[in-house]
C-alpha cells in the first residue's frame, strides 16, 4: 500500500500585488521537509487554463485552486473546487496576475499545457460503473449525489479531499511532480474510500497516449473522454501525465514520508499603536499600526475584523490573509501579529464563532482550523458552505460576515457590474442578494433581493439586519437599508423573481454624495464603556472614511411598519475606507478596518483603528422624530435656549431623487414632477448628462419657530409645509448650556409624517 497523499491546498484569491510580490519566492520544499512559507504556492480564484490567441482562457474553474508543484515550483496544476475536476496541468511559469480589486481579467496558466478538461464536467463521478459523464448547466455545484471540496490542506503540495454530499463516499488527493521516462510529469494521487466505487475524469480521448494510470481499476471511454474507473471500498490509484510530444508515463518513483505543514506564526510582526492627542473630545481614534513589515510582503488591504474573547484580534485582507494580533491594551505599546491563513478568495468578512475564525469569500463560507494543540496557523481550511454561486465577473464579491444568537450567519453577494460601473453582466440566481447559513453550514437561503454592492452589514441583539448600498444602475444614492424577510431593495434584475419589480422596499433613509458616496457596513453599540451610544445603531462610510449615527424612527408607510430616520457624523476620520467595526469583549471599545480601492477619500491602504470613548460629554443629537409640522431633535447634552429658540439657528432643505436604470440620480425637487433622463448611452440605456447631474434643485423648509424641552436637550422645530421626502439636510449653528459651540448636519428620509 501506498503511504497517506499529500496534503493539498485549497482556496486564495490571486491579487495583483500579491502576486507580484509573491511569484518569485521559492518553491515549496519536498516531502519529509518544512515547505516554504510564500504564500504563492497556491491560488484560489476563477482560473483559467489553455489561453487563446486573443489571451483569454479556453477552460476556466469559477471557483478554482491553482498550485505550484515541486521543489522548484516550475510544474503547476488547476482545480474546480466546485466540480471536484482538474481543470489542467502545466510547466513554466504560474499564472497571471489580476489587477487591483480584480479589475483585470481572472488568472490563468502561463507555459506549456500538459492536458485540459471542458468547464461543464465533474471530475469525480459517483460509481464505479457510472454511465455517463456528469455536466452542469449554469452556475453552481451540482447539488445532492456529487463530489465537492469539503478541505484542503497545505501540507507538501497540497491535499484536497472531495466528498459526496449526504453520503460517506470520500476521495483525497495529492499532486506532484516526478520524473519517469526522461520527462517529468504531473502525478494525481488518489486516495478513495467509497461504497460503490468512483469513475474519475482523466482527459481527452486525443491525450490518452499521454496519460499513464497504476492501481486498481480499468479504464475507458466515455463520449470521446477518458476515465478510470475504480472499485468500492479503500483504494490508492496514481495517474501521471506526460508533456505534449512524450510518451505514456509507465513507471514513475512512488513518494514516501510524512508531509509537513506550511506554519506561517514562527515569523511574527511586532507593532506598535499610536494614541490619539485630542482632547475636550468624546470619542478619538487610536491608530494600531498594521503588520505591513512582513516576511512575505503581504499587503495589508484589511477587510475584516473580530476577536477571540481574550481579546485577540482576528483581520483578513482582500490580497487573501488572516492575521491573529495580541497585545491590544490601553497603551498599545506592543501588539504581536501573527500569521495565520493565506490564499483565501477575496475574504471580505470575517467572524470569530465559538472560538473559531470563519472567513466570507468569493467562492463560499471558510471554517479556518488550528492544528491539534491550537496553535500556529492553520492547518484545515475547511469548506463551510460553498453553495454560492459564482462567474466569471471581476465585481461579483462576497460582502462581510455577521452571526445571530442561535449561530445563523450572514452575508450578501454583488451584482455582476459591468466594468465602468453601468448595467450588468450575465446573472446568476445569487447576484444582489443577502443569505443566511445555517450553524451547522449545511443550508443557505436567500434572505431578501435587489442589492447592487451591499460592501457591509450590521446585525443587532434582536436579529435585526441592516446594510448598505452604494450609489449606480437603479441606486440613485447610497442608502441604509433596514432588512426584512423576502424584502426587494431596488434593483429590478437583481430580484430573481418571474417579473421584475415596478416598485421597492423603502431604506431607512438615503444619503447625499458628501455624505457617503459608499457605504461600508454597520455595528450595533453593545459594550457599557462607550457612553450614551450604547444600543443604538453605527453606520460606516468607506467613501468618505466616517462614522456615523443613526437616528431611526418607525412610522406607518401604506400600511405597514417602515424605519425612517437620518444620520449623525461622528468627529472622528479613518485613515483607510471604513468598512467593518466590532467591539472588543475585554476593552468595550470599537475597532474599524477598512481599505483603499475604489473611490474613497483614503490616504492609506489599510487600517486598524480604535474609536475610544473618553468620557467627555456627548454634545451630538441622539435622537429624531418627525411628526406633523414638527421635528424633535433630542441633543446629548443641554443646549443653550437663547440660541436654540432662534430659528436662524437651524437650516432645512429637502428633495428627491428619481429611482431609474440611470446610474444615480440628480437632486430633484420635492415640488416638481422627477425628471427622466434625457440621453440613452451606447448600450441603450438611460443615462443623466452632466447637466443634470450637476444640478442640485431644493426646496428651503421654513423654520418658523424653535421650542425647547423642559430639560433643555429636546429642540422642537416648527416647520412650514413639512412632508415626505427622499432627503432632508437639517443643519443647526448652536451653543450647549455650558457654552461649547455645537453646530453639525442631520441627512435623513422621511417617508410619512405620523399625525404625532
Amino acid at each position: 500500500m501506498r503511504p497517506v497523499l499529500r496534503s493539498l491546498c485549497c482556496l486564495l484569491l490571486a491579487v495583483p500585488l500579491l502576486f507580484a510580490q509573491t511569484a518569485k519566492k521559492p518553491a515549496a520544499k519536498s516531502a519529509g521537509k518544512e515547505p516554504a512559507e510564500a504564500s504563492g504556492r497556491w491560488v484560489f480564484g476563477t482560473i483559467g487554463v489553455d489561453r487563446k490567441p486573443d489571451g483569454t482562457a479556453e477552460h476556466t474553474a469559477l471557483k478554482g485552486l491553482a498550485l505550484r508543484l515541486g521543489e522548484d515550483g516550475k510544474h503547476a496544476i488547476a482545480y474546480d473546487t466546485e466540480l471536484a475536476r482538474v481543470v489542467g496541468g502545466w510547466s513554466g511559469k504560474f499564472v497571471t496576475e489580476m489587477n487591483l480589486m480584480s479589475r483585470g481579467e481572472y488568472p490563468s496558466a502561463l507555459g506549456s499545457v500538459y492536458f485540459s478538461t471542458a468547464d461543464d464536467l465533474a471530475g469525480l463521478m459517483v460509481g464505479e460503473d457510472a454511465p455517463k459523464l456528469s455536466r452542469r448547466k449554469g452556475y453552481g455545484h451540482l447539488g445532492a449525489g456529487h463530489y465537492r471540496l469539503v478541505s484542503f490542506q497545505p501540507k507538501g503540495d497540497g491535499l484536497l479531499t472531495f466528498a459526496v454530499t449526504g453520503a460517506a463516499d470520500r476521495v483525497s488527493e495529492v499532486p506532484r511532480v516526478v520524473d519517469s521516462n526522461e520527462a517529468q510529469v504531473i502525478v494525481r494521487a488518489l486516495a478513495t474510500d467509497t461504497a460503490t466505487g468512483v469513475t474519475v475524469l482523466l482527459g481527452r480521448a486525443q491525450d490518452g497516449d499521454r496519460i499513464g494510470v497504476r492501481g486498481p481499476g480499468r479504464r475507458e471511454q466515455i463520449e470521446g473522454w477518458e476515465v478510470y474507473r475504480i472499485p468500492a471500498g479503500k483504494q490508492q490509484v496514481e495517474i501521471a501525465y506526460a508533456p505534449v510530444g512524450a510518451a505514456r508515463p509507465t513507471g514513475w518513483p512512488e513518494e514516501h514520508g510524512p508531509l509537513a505543514f506550511a506554519d506561517f506564526s514562527t515569523k511574527k510582526v511586532i507593532t506598535k499603536g499610536e494614541l490619539s492627542t485630542k482632547t475636550g473630545e468624546p470619542y478619538v481614534t487610536d491608530r494600531i499600526k498594521l503588520p505591513d513589515d512582513n516576511a512575505w510582503k503581504a499587503p495589508m488591504y484589511v477587510s475584516g475584523v473580530d476577536f477571540f474573547e481574550d481579546g485577540r484580534v482576528a483581520i483578513c485582507t482582500f490580497h487573501g490573509d488572516v492575521w491573529i494580533g495580541a497585545g491590544l491594551d490601553a497603551q498599545l505599546e506592543q501588539v504581536t501579529w501573527e500569521r495565520f491563513a493565506t490564499g483565501l478568495y477575496h475574504p471580505l468578512g470575517l467572524k470569530v464563532v465559538k472560538g473559531v475564525i470563519h472567513v466570507t469569500c468569493r467562492d463560499g463560507l471558510w471554517k479556518l482550523l488550528p492544528g491539534a494543540n491550537g496553535q500556529g496557523s492553520a492547518q484545515t481550511y475547511a469548506v463551510f458552505n460553498s453553495d454560492i454561486q459564482t462567474t466569471k465577473n471581476f465585481h461579483e464579491y462576497v460582502f462581510d460576515l455577521q452571526a445571530d444568537g442561535a449561530g445563523n450567519l450572514y452575508f450578501a453577494k454583488a451584482g455582476p457590474v459591468k466594468k465602468g460601473g453601468r448595467g450588468f453582466d450575465d446573472l446568476c440566481d445569487h447576484h444582489g442578494a443577502l443569505f443566511k447559513v445555517t450553524p451547522d453550514g449545511a443550508s443557505l437561503s436567500v434572505v431578501a433581493t435587489g442589492f447592487r454592492a451591499p460592501n457591509g452589514l450590521g446585525l443587532g441583539p434582536t436579529g435585526q439586519l441592516t446594510s448598505g448600498d452604494n450609489e449606480g444602475t437603479w441606486t440613485p444614492v447610497c442608502r441604509l437599508n433596514w432588512i426584512k424577510q423576502g424584502g426587494f431593495y431596488g434593483v429590478p434584475p437583481l430580484a430573481h423573481r418571474a417579473t421584475e419589480p415596478t416598485d421597492y422596499d423603502r431604506p431607512l433613509c438615503w444619503m447625499p454624495k458628501d455624505v457617503d458616496n459608499s457605504s461600508g457596513g454597520q455595528v450595533w453599540v453593545t459594550s457599557d464603556q462607550w457612553g450614551p451610544w450604547k444600543g443604538r445603531l453605527l453606520h460606516l462610510s468607506y467613501g468618505t472614511c466616517s462614522l456615523y449615527g443613526v437616528l431611526p424612527q418607525e412610522v406607518e408607510f401604506r400600511g405597514q411598519p417602515q424605519m425612517q430616520g437620518g444620520l449623525t457624523r461622528f468627529n472622528v476620520t479613518f485613515d483607510s475606507g471604513a468598512m467593518r467595526a466590532r467591539f472588543n469583549p475585554k476593552d468595550g471599545q470599537l475597532y474599524v478596518v477598512g481599505l483603499r480601492g475604489w473611490q474613497t477619500t483614503a490616504v492609506k491602504n489599510g487600517c486598524l483603528q480604535r474609536v475610544r470613548y473618553t468620557g467627555e460629554k456627548v454634545r451630538t443629537p441622539l435622537d429624531l422624530k418627525v411628526s406633523a409640522g414638527r421635528v424633535e431633535v433630542r441633543f446629548g447634552e443641554t443646549l443653550d435656549a437663547a440660541v436654540a429658540k432662534d430659528p436662524g439657528s437651524w437650516n432645512v432643505e429637502t428633495w428627491n431623487y428619481l429611482w431609474s436604470a440611470a446610474y444615480g440620480s440628480p437632486e430633484l425637487s420635492t415640488k416638481a414632477p422627477p425628471a427622466q433622463a434625457a440621453e440613452v448611452n451606447k448600450d441603450g440605456k438611460p443615462e443623466f448628462s452632466k447637466e443634470q447631474m450637476a444640478q442640485a434643485k431644493h426646496d428651503l423648509v421654513k423654520v418658523s419657530r424653535v421650542e425647547l424641552s423642559a430639560d433643555g436637550r429636546t429642540a422642537i422645530l416648527h416647520l412650514v409645509d413639512l412632508g415626505p421626502c427622499m432627503q432632508m439636510s437639517l443643519k443647526y449653528n448652536l451653543r450647549s448650556a455650558d457654552g461649547v459651540d455645537v453646530s453639525g448636519r442631520i441627512v435623513n428620509t422621511i417617508h410619512a409624517v405620523p399625525a404625532k
